[in-house]
């Protein structure tokens, strides 16, 4: 079912195939929602099926969707792009399995006109650290994120863990990218992370 007034974008954190941690955060009527797959239920056909039900304009995944260099002849690094170094992230080589589902969902997704984009919140939470001079380590007071990210006019959602927070800051990511305010970490010829 087609939701009618969907988010021109969504969010979503992507974790293992049947943990039942993979979230998507979507805006609808002015209010933040949150749809997960089922514990012990493949996220992979899930996302599948509902990401083209939402019909979003762009996708910002928690998730590697890209490879080294290395591995196409461009530079001598097998492990890291240059996105993972700048913005302190792991390597996609590391997250093997995960990284491989990402790319393969990610390319279904552009063949059927979707924008997809690799987010990160670590990053920005990091950002948001130094730019409301919090110490690492602590939480962020959710309106001090909510006005670093210009979302003042939006109530803010009420996630229940932080796979749902997860996915609210990509949807947030997307929102600042939009408006031409993401962090972008990397080369585009081996992949761009957003914050």
């Amino acid at each position: 079912m087609r939701i009618e007034d969907a988010s021109p974008h969504i969010g979503i954190d992507f974790g293992a195939r049947t943990a039942g941690n993979t979230v998507i955060c979507l805006r609808e009527r002015g209010l933040f929602r949150f749809e997960r797959a089922g514990r012990g239920d493949d996220a992979d056909a899930w996302l599948q099926e509902r990401v083209p039900e939402l019909a979003p304009g762009a996708v910002y995944i928690d998730a590697p969707l890209s490879l080294p260099g290395a591995y196409f002849g461009r530079g001598d690094d097998h492990f890291f792009r240059h996105a993972d170094r700048q913005a302190g992230g792991m390597s996609p080589m590391f997250l093997g399995g995960l990284t491989a589902r990402a790319m393969r969902m990610a390319d279904r997704w552009r063949a059927a006109g979707i924008a997809v984009h690799e987010a990160y919140p670590a990053a920005l939470v990091r950002h948001a650290w130094e730019f409301l001079g919090i110490r690492p380590g602590r939480a962020i007071p959710r309106h001090k994120l909510r006005l670093m990210a210009g979302l003042c006019m939006l109530p803010p959602p009420e996630p229940r863990d932080r796979h749902e927070a997860d996915a609210w800051l990509c949807w947030v990511i997307g929102h600042r990218h939009r408006r031409g305010e993401a962090l972008r970490f990397g080369q585009p010829d081996e992949g761009l992370i957003l914050a």
